[in-house]
Order: C-alpha cells, then structure tokens, then sequence
C-alpha cells in the first residue's frame, strides 16, 4: 500500500471533517470549541483511513476512486456522529 494513497484518505476525512464543522458551526460557532474541533477533526481523520482501507480491501484493483468515495463516506459517518455527540450548538443544527 502506498503511504501517498494512505495520505489521500486521510486528507479525504479531514476535508469531509472540516466541512461539517462549518457547515453546522458557521452561523453560530459554540465558545468553546477547540475540543471539538480536534475531536471532530480526528474522527475525520481516522473515518477517512477506515473508510479507504475497508473500500481498498473488497476492491484492490489500480482505480482509487472506490477508495476516496469510502474515504468520505466513513469519514462524513464519524465525523458527523461526533458533531452531534458533542452536542453541536449551531442554527443549522437546531
């Protein structure tokens, strides 16, 4: 597996991690969010590598778009799930 690939996926949950916290955050941004942030961050993170290696796994074929399509699903699951679970206070999510 190729450490660049992995760096993909990675990138891949971050991103996806980084757009729910703006999209439910952006509004109204909660006082004191530096621990969610890195909690919803991480979750990204580590969503977008499961996501990638799980996809990658069923499909090792030379196309990485399966791999990046899971990166973003898993990393949007967990990261979202942990936006909620940290009790998100924005407009958007009331």
């Amino acid at each position: 597996m190729s450490s660049l690939l992995m760096l993909l996926w990675v990138l891949t949950g971050g991103a996806v991690a980084i757009w729910v916290m703006i999209h439910i955050w952006l509004p109204d941004p909660p006082p004191n969010f530096t621990g969610r942030f890195i909690g919803i961050l991480l979750a990204g993170l580590v969503g977008g590598v499961v996501g990638g290696l799980l996809v990658h796994g069923l499909d090792a074929g030379s196309n990485p778009m399966p791999g990046i399509f899971g990166a973003i699903t898993a990393g949007l699951i967990l990261s979202g799930g942990a936006a909620l679970l940290s009790g998100a206070s924005g407009k958007v999510a009331r």
